[in-house]
């Protein structure tokens, strides 16, 4: 009986190893992939695009896509929002979309476009981008922008965004990227 548990065991275990490599191997979605069924659910939901950029090794991205992992987060945003994130370097074409949506404003940044593609708010542009929202006056525009392109956002549902917003940000002002 142990030996068939031995190569039952091995064979699952090879096939895991092979379902993980085709995974591997096949190719990340472009941005301009990502964008359009992006927009394509959020008609289809009506609902707004909330485009986010990120790129590899950023500390407030990490951040952020944990307080967006949140389950009670998540449930607030994804009522009003359909989410889609853009790796600025692993996703082809994501620097240019960055770019397209305004000027060098570090990562996190982010857009929420309706569904027909136009802008309704940002993250900001330059020294005024508010990427993952640390600071208290950063707080405020998030949440502003939030209400600007949502608004049927609720006062209830802000208020339980800003209490994890306030719970998973970092007690020190810097996480390394």
């Amino acid at each position: 009986m142990t030996r068939y548990m031995t190569i039952a065991s091995t064979l699952v275990a090879a096939w895991l190893c092979v379902a993980r490599a085709e995974e591997a191997n096949k190719p990340m979605p472009s941005a301009e992939e990502l964008r359009s069924s992006g927009l394509v659910q959020a008609g289809k939901e009506e609902k707004q695009l909330f485009l986010i950029f990120g790129s590899p090794g950023c500390g407030w991205c990490k951040v952020f896509d944990k307080y967006h992992a949140d389950e009670k987060v998540s449930r607030v945003l994804t009522k009003h929002l359909v989410i889609v994130k853009v790796d600025t370097a692993a996703n082809a074409g994501g620097q240019e979309m960055y770019d397209e949506y305004g000027k060098a404003r570090g990562v996190p940044a982010f857009v929420i476009l309706d569904k027909d593609g136009k802008t309704l708010a940002d993250s900001g542009d330059e020294g005024e981008n508010i990427g993952f929202p640390f600071q208290l006056h950063e707080i405020d525009r998030y949440f502003k922008a939030l209400k600007k392109a949502c608004p049927k956002l609720s006062d209830s549902e802000a208020e339980i965004l800003k209490d994890k917003l306030m719970e998973v940000r970092p007690k020190k002002t810097t996480t390394g990227g």
